[in-house]
């Protein structure tokens, strides 16, 4: 799209281009709900508030953001597990389902769903009325369940979709497994001639009886599927538009040729600037939800430009710094000091994934830093004498205890039948059950005293030594060049390992990038270790601990970060203890998700495997997004699911022209609470 700057009005509403300067990599994402629901719960609510809007008046446009190294990648949600692109595409392709703003599934796309009585067998009615439009809100065809078959087989298609969203189809769905191997042994050509049909006489559990209903059979009682239909792996495609562009043009499809059935339609995209979004008029659930007569994310460096953008009205929302957040608290007298509001957690659990085949910038195995991260004294001083808490101030300066991570998996995935959340099954494996947050203290995951953290750092010391490891040992930790704020986060992190083990133990080297971390860190293996967030995908503990084992080319994180395949190839000797855990750890996940007829033996099997691997610091848990901003758009109104990518539609946002106040959120934070208890 062609855009005349200079002509440009430079306002609240159209943003002046150029104030920030952004990469493109981000945050991972990856997606209960009723056996059954009708249209009667339509639509998702519009306020979990007990009160007004502040003004009484509400914002017609909003305007936010997002900062650097968080741009999209990739308009296809098929194609995508990235956060950063779903909270854009969210808004522009719906799926089956959708949530409302206590995370409960309500109609999408399908009216109303069901199951049979051991929930094997799933299914969706979906509305007769929805439409994919193209850019310009030209309605190009009408969508059939056919389109969630030619999008289901897309996704299982190993040389279409190149294992995107695979795992959670090939795990419940009956033939997803055999489909996915069947592609992945043929070569392009003939991969890529295969339709949906092939998929169905190959025996794949999904069917569509007639235009307007989808059945999906199981390998086994899933009650959880409903779940799973919400993600982006039960998405539609538009079948016309893949013929029209091709395997290779729908894969790495634009979003001025991709085609929409959600709520919005791109206006503007400008690449590591602004995209805008407008309402799509031939939305099909039009009536029933509230848009925004126009949404505009604006790409900005860090938080620091945009609280001057927001201290000009330029922006409607914005998480603040710990500076920023520290300056407004000290000064009663601060325009903003009866503002701060304290938002919800995110649904992402963020942890420390280790890179067990680092490579330098020449290739060549860092050597130093495999040896170190395979040994388990090494793994275990570095989670329990590494003291965080100045780290999470980074997030919630105001309650940084807060922020504390205990577990792998995020919390309010699932529950077992005596409605305890998964996550106390595990602090119960870990001897931390009693524990929480009570406002001021909270007691960390490992009780560990400064004599046993000072044992392990010894033992690390001599068992590396006789390896070869040099000291310090300094493992990478890239961030994105240009953004202050991921500058002074890396630096507060590097302080911390300082004064946790003192400066002849670890040191972190501090390295940025330009733009993308996937291409110049991740790819070439360059990074030690990365600290990233990890939503649900779907109601089960397998969407976490799935993603770090062995012997599965769906394991997210065990391929795409810490590279434990490569190692387990090949393992050189002082490797091979790692792989024997790796091994275990595997075996324990497999073993808790074959038990398919006892929830609640399940959900006690996966504690026993996450419970494992924490104890054996193959991953550590490092902390949960907790931050305080200043707003005009009420939080408690947004879709808060702890599955899906629809967590960023903008749809039914309760705002204000005047900022909401801290007693106000407080307010609204009771009565969600109330309302969720």
């Amino acid at each position: 799209m062609n855009i005349d700057f200079e002509n440009r009005t430079i306002n609240r509403r159209s943003f002046l281009k150029g104030a920030g300067v952004v990469g493109a990599a981000g945050l991972l994402a990856a997606c209960g709900g009723s056996s059954s629901s009708t249209a009667g719960s339509a639509s998702a609510s519009a306020s979990a508030s007990s009160g007004a809007a502040a003004s009484g008046k509400g914002l017609s446009e909003l305007v936010t953001y997002e900062t650097s190294g968080r741009e999209i990648e990739s308009w296809n949600m098929l194609y995508s597990q990235m956060a950063t692109n779903f909270n854009v595409t969210t808004n522009t392709w719906d799926g089956l389902l959708s949530f409302d703003s206590y995370g409960k599934a309500v109609p999408a796309i399908a009216k109303s769903w069901e199951h049979n009585d051991d929930a094997s067998v799933w299914t969706f009615h979906l509305r007769d009325d929805v439409d994919w439009v193209d850019i310009n809100g030209e309605v190009k065809d009408h969508l059939t369940s056919k389109d969630f078959l030619v999008g289901f087989e897309w996704v299982l298609n190993a040389k279409k979709n190149e294992a995107a969203n695979t795992s959670m189809p090939s795990t419940t769905v009956v033939g997803a497994a055999d489909y996915y191997d069947k592609t992945d042994a043929l070569d392009n050509d003939a991969a890529y001639a295969l339709t949906y049909q092939d998929m169905l006489d190959a025996g794949v559990g999904i069917e569509a009886p007639d235009d307007y209903t989808l059945v999906f059979t199981c390998l086994n009682p899933c009650p959880y599927f409903d779940t799973v239909a919400s993600y982006v792996c039960c998405y539609p495609a538009p079948p016309a538009l893949v013929d029209e562009l091709g395997i290779d043009g729908f894969r790495g499809v634009t979003y001025d040729q991709m085609w929409s059935c959600g709520p919005y339609l791109i206006e503007e995209f400008v690449q590591d600037n602004t995209k805008s979004y407008i309402p799509n008029p031939n939305y099909y659930d039009a009536d029933n939800v509230t848009r925004f007569d126009r949404v505009t994310v604006n790409m900005i460096s860090d938080l620091t430009v945009g609280y001057q953008l927001y201290q000009n009205r330029e922006l409607d929302e914005l998480e603040l710094s710990e500076s920023t957040l520290t300056t407004i608290q000290a000064d009663p007298s601060n325009v903003y000091n009866e503002q701060l509001c304290e938002k919800r957690p995110t649904k992402y659990a963020y942890d420390f994934h280790f890179n067990y085949y680092c490579l330098n910038a020449d290739g060549t195995p860092d050597e130093n830093w495999n040896k170190a991260v395979a040994n388990e004294s090494f793994r275990r001083c570095f989670q329990e004498g590494l003291n965080l808490i100045p780290y999470y101030a980074r997030f919630n300066k105001i309650n940084p205890l807060k922020c504390e991570n205990n577990f792998y998996t995020m919390k309010g995935v699932c529950y077992n039948s005596k409605g305890e959340d998964y996550t106390t099954l595990v602090a119960k494996e870990l001897g931390i059950e009693n524990e929480a947050y009570d406002g001021e203290t909270m007691v960390h995951l490992r009780k560990s005293t400064d004599e046993s953290i000072k044992a392990l750092k010894e033992k690390a010391v001599e068992e590396l030594t006789a390896i070869g490891v040099t000291f310090p040992i300094k493992p990478r930790f890239y961030f994105v060049a240009g953004n202050t704020v991921a500058q002074d986060n890396a630096t507060v992190l590097k302080q911390c390992f300082i004064d946790s083990f003192g400066d002849d133990f670890i040191q972190l080297d501090l390295q940025t990038y330009v733009s993308s971390f996937a291409k110049e860190v991740r790819t070439p293996k360059m990074h030690a270790f990365v600290i990233n967030g990890w939503g649900a995908d779907f109601g089960d503990p397998v969407n976490f601990v799935g993603q770090e084992i062995l012997h599965d080319d769906n394991a997210y994180y065990a391929v795409a970060y810490s590279n434990i395949p490569n190692v387990a190839d090949n393992p050189e000797d002082y490797q091979k203890d790692l792989i024997a855990t790796y091994e275990e750890f595997t075996d324990l996940v497999n073993a808790a998700n074959a038990i398919v007829d006892d929830t609640d033996a399940r959900y006690e099997a996966f504690a026993k495997s996450e419970a494992y691997m924490i104890n054996h610091s193959l991953a550590v848990p490092c902390y949960y997004d907790v931050r305080w901003c200043l707003t005009h758009v009420n939080e408690y109104s947004k879709i808060n699911a702890m599955f899906g990518p629809c967590n960023y539609k903008y749809v039914n946002w309760e705002t204000s022209e005047d900022a909401y106040t801290t007693a106000q959120y407080e307010e609204f934070a009771k009565a969600f609470d109330a309302a969720t208890a």
